[in-house]
C-alpha cells in the first residue's frame, strides 16, 4: 500500500512539475491519437484495395508502409493549418474588429429591444422595463431622446439591457483580445506538437516496445509502471475516444454555421466560424460562448437573421448531448457539476476535459474497465535477437 501511495506521489508530482508543457504534451497526445486513429484506417483501406486488385484483376499493387502514412498524414495536417493560418487570419483579425466596434455600441441592445417587444407584446415589455427599473434605476430622458428611435420601439428597455449586458460584454472583450494577442504563441505549440506526434506516429512500434521495458522486472521502476500504466492508459484512451468525436461534431458543426453565415450573409462569418469550431470542444457552456456573439451581430444586421444563431444553438444542444450521454453515459447534472468545479479550479483553458476526467474517476471508483485488453499491464517485452 505506501509503495501504491508512494508511486502516484511521484507521478503527481511530476506532473506538477511538468505543468508549463501541458499545451504541447495536450497537443501531441491528440494529434498522436487522431493520427493514429487516421493512419490504421488508411491501413485497412490500402489493404482491402490490395486484396481487392489481386483477387478482381490479378494486379499486385505495392505495400503502403505505416511510415509512409503517417508522412502522407502530418503533409496534410500542416497544409491545413498553412491554410488556415495564411487566408483566415486577416479576416479573423478584421471580423474582430467589426464585432467590437458593433457589440460597444447602442445598436444591439436597439434591436434585442424592439425584438421583445414585437414578439412579447407591449404588456410584458412594460413588466420587463418595471423589473429592471427596481435594479437599475429609471434611465434619464436625455439618455432616451439621445437614441433617436422610430416609432413602436422600446427606448427605456433598450437603455436597460445596455446597462444591464453591457458590462458582460466588455468582461468578455479582454478574453478574446487575449486570444487573438496568443495567437502566435499557440501556433508555435501546435508545430512544436504536430513535431512530437509525428515521431510517435512514424515510430509507434519501438517507441512502444522502449515504453514497454519499463514494466520488466529487471527496471527499478517496474512497480510503479505497472501500478500507474494501466489507468493512464484508461485515462488516455477516455480522452482520446472523447476528443475524437468532439473533432468530429467541431468540424461538422463549423461547416454548417459556416454555411449558413455565407448563405445569409452574414459579417464575421471567418471570426464566428473560428470560434464555434473552438467552443463546440466546451460541453454545453461552449454553445452560449459561440452564440451570443453572432446573435448581437445578427440581431444588428436584421431580426430574420437570428434564424442562424437559432440554428446554430439548436445543432449544437442535439449534437453535444449525443456524444455525452450515449458516448461517456454520464448524467447531465454530474457533466454540469464538473464543469462548475473545473472551471473555479483550474479555469477556463481545462473545461473541455471536465467530463472525460469525471467519468474517469467514476470508473476507477467503481472498478469498471471498458477496454480491459488495451488498458491492461504491458508484458514484458524479450530483447529482440
Amino acid at each position: 500500500m505506501a509503495m501504491r501511495l508512494l508511486s502516484w506521489l511521484a507521478f503527481g508530482i511530476a506532473c506538477y512539475l511538468a505543468r508549463s508543457f501541458y499545451g504541447v504534451i495536450m497537443g501531441t497526445f491528440i494529434f498522436s491519437f487522431v493520427g493514429n486513429s487516421v493512419v490504421a484506417l488508411w491501413e485497412r483501406q490500402s489493404d482491402s484495395i490490395r486484396k481487392f486488385a489481386i483477387s478482381r484483376f490479378g494486379i499486385k499493387l505495392p505495400h503502403i508502409s505505416r511510415q509512409m502514412l503517417s508522412v502522407l498524414y502530418i503533409v496534410v495536417i500542416i497544409n491545413a493549418i498553412f491554410f488556415a493560418t495564411f487566408f483566415t487570419v486577416p479576416q479573423i483579425i478584421t471580423s474582430w474588429r467589426y464585432l467590437k466596434q458593433l457589440l460597444l455600441s447602442d445598436n444591439p441592445y436597439v434591436e434585442l429591444a424592439n425584438s421583445i417587444h414585437s414578439i412579447l407584446g407591449p404588456d410584458v415589455t412594460m413588466r420587463i422595463e418595471v423589473l429592471l427599473t427596481s435594479v437599475y434605476g429609471e434611465p434619464s430622458k436625455a439618455a432616451i431622446q439621445s437614441l433617436k428611435l422610430a416609432e413602436g420601439s422600446a427606448p427605456i428597455l433598450t437603455l436597460q439591457l445596455q446597462q444591464s449586458l453591457k458590462g458582460y460584454v466588455l468582461a468578455l472583450l479582454p478574453v478574446f483580445n487575449k486570444i487573438l494577442r496568443s495567437s502566435s504563441t499557440w501556433l508555435m505549440q501546435v508545430l512544436v506538437s504536430l513535431f512530437f506526434s509525428f515521431i510517435c506516429i512514424f515510430d509507434k512500434a519501438r517507441i512502444q516496445r522502449g515504453v514497454q521495458r519499463l514494466g520488466q522486472e529487471k527496471s527499478i521502476v517496474s512497480f510503479a509502471y505497472n501500478e500507474i500504466a494501466p489507468r493512464v492508459c484508461l485515462f488516455g484512451r477516455l480522452i482520446g475516444k472523447s476528443l475524437e468525436a468532439q473533432l468530429l461534431i467541431a468540424l461538422w458543426n463549423t461547416m454548417l454555421t459556416t454555411a449558413g453565415l455565407l448563405l445569409l450573409d452574414l459579417p464575421g462569418a471567418p471570426f464566428f466560424s473560428i470560434l464555434v469550431f473552438v467552443c463546440s470542444f466546451i460541453p454545453l457552456a461552449g454553445v452560449i460562448l459561440s452564440t451570443l456573439p453572432m446573435g448581437m451581430v445578427a440581431l444588428s444586421e436584421s431580426g430574420e437573421l437570428f434564424e442562424a444563431a437559432t440554428v446554430h444553438a439548436i445543432e449544437a444542444y442535439f449534437l453535444n448531448p449525443q456524444i455525452y450521454s450515449s458516448k461517456l453515459k454520464l448524467h447531465p447534472l454530474l457533466v454540469l457539476i464538473a464543469l462548475y468545479v473545473t472551471e473555479h479550479v483550474f479555469g477556463i483553458g481545462a473545461l473541455f476535459l471536465a467530463v472525460p476526467i469525471t467519468v474517469f474517476v467514476i470508473k476507477v471508483l467503481l472498478g469498471e474497465d471498458d477496454s480491459p485488453e488495451a488498458c491492461s499491464s504491458p508484458k514484458p517485452v524479450e530483447p529482440s535477437k
